[in-house]
């Protein structure tokens, strides 16, 4: 009789492409580039560039959660191999993203450290659960195609292609204005939205061909 995975293993697959695919991808493109855009536009009491960051980590963190907790539920036994291993150090990392994140201590130097480690921890997280979807493609039991690769890889693609374009704007937009007004939007702040859209749109497209793969095998 042909194994195939059960329904809460297809679920974690899914979760956790479009929490980190998708939700984690632009969350960072907007904690990363956007703080000089939408000056003086707020949702609910915060700079709009927070609100949406917030609002998509906050989905990339319940989503990890609830993926970890199919798995757990799926799972009769740990297996130490390095999907399960590097699965762990991501949600690790993930579940102190929000602590850290919403940490303001009254030292200067104490907040300036959190700051750092929010956003070094951040990173880390996205590079081990992209490389551990690339691990879980392998797994034999999860019965995904090897076309998946190529998949995943053109999802990480459009997210580095996306910085690469999201830094040049960057540049344009200091060599314009050395200094940025807190009252106006950076220069070339049309060019980042339109950069935002396209990203947004691309990794939608990717996310929900990557789904599509996990549950058709």
């Amino acid at each position: 009789m042909e194994y195939n995975p059960s329904v809460l293993k297809r679920l974690h697959a899914t979760f956790m492409v479009v929490a980190w695919l998708f939700f984690n991808s632009l969350g960072t493109s907007l904690a990363r580039y956007f703080q000089n855009t939408w000056t003086n536009k707020q949702y609910f009491g915060v700079s709009r560039w927070m609100f949406f960051h917030r609002a998509y980590m906050g989905c990339c963190w319940t989503l990890t959660c609830a993926a970890i907790i199919f798995i757990f539920i799926d799972l009769e036994e740990f297996k130490a191999h390095a999907h399960a291993i590097v699965g762990l150090i991501t949600f690790a990392l993930c579940f102190l993203q929000p602590i850290l994140g919403m940490a303001t201590p009254s030292q200067t130097k104490a907040r300036t450290t959190i700051k750092l480690l929010h956003r070094v921890f951040g990173n880390l997280a996205y590079i081990l659960a992209v490389t551990n979807m690339f691990l879980g493609v392998g797994l034999e039991e999860a019965k995904i195609s090897n076309a998946m690769y190529g998949l995943l890889g053109g999802t990480l693609a459009i997210h580095i292609l996306a910085h690469v374009m999201f830094n040049i704007l960057e540049y344009l937009a200091r060599e314009r204005s050395s200094e940025l007004s807190p009252n106006k939007d950076a220069p070339f702040s049309r060019w980042r939205k339109t950069t935002l859209m396209v990203q947004m749109i691309a990794l939608y497209a990717f996310t929900i061909a990557n789904v599509v793969f996990v549950w058709r095998g």
